[in-house]
């Protein structure tokens, strides 16, 4: 899927989704990742929906987003219900969706100057 979106170059953003690879402007992104509109971590430790934790999240609350958009792979699935509260506690929504929608969803809410962050999970190859 590709994004045909024109902005500001300084803005990150999901210019083209497809299983295994995110292009975030012009960088190519083959594995679990996390990004606002100013940062870009490529080295998420988190490649399995089942290996998500606490810990994983806080990674990303270092982007002090007020809403995570977290991608969960080629379809949509459910984390544990305490990462849920565990957000929740710390004042940040969770929204959870496929990759493809997250990148969609997340880019419309950086239209909107809001303070969102998106976390893909890209599960690793066992190639």
């Amino acid at each position: 899927m590709k994004f045909t979106e024109h902005r500001d170059s300084n803005i990150l953003s999901v210019k083209k989704y497809q299983p295994g690879l995110v292009k975030i402007n012009d960088i190519e992104v083959h594995g679990s990742c996390f990004l606002n509109q100013h940062e870009l971590v490529t080295d998420w430790a988190c490649h399995r929906l089942s290996e998500l934790n606490e810990s994983h999240l806080q990674d990303v609350f270092s982007l002090q987003p007020e809403v995570i958009i977290l991608g969960t792979g080629e379809t949509q699935a459910f984390p544990a219900p305490k990462l849920f509260a565990f957000c929740t506690q710390n004042g940040i929504g969770l929204e959870v969706m496929d990759n493809a929608a997250a990148c969609r969803t997340y880019n419309v809410l950086t239209t909107e100057d809001r303070e969102v962050a998106l976390a893909l999970i890209m599960e690793a190859s066992s190639v």
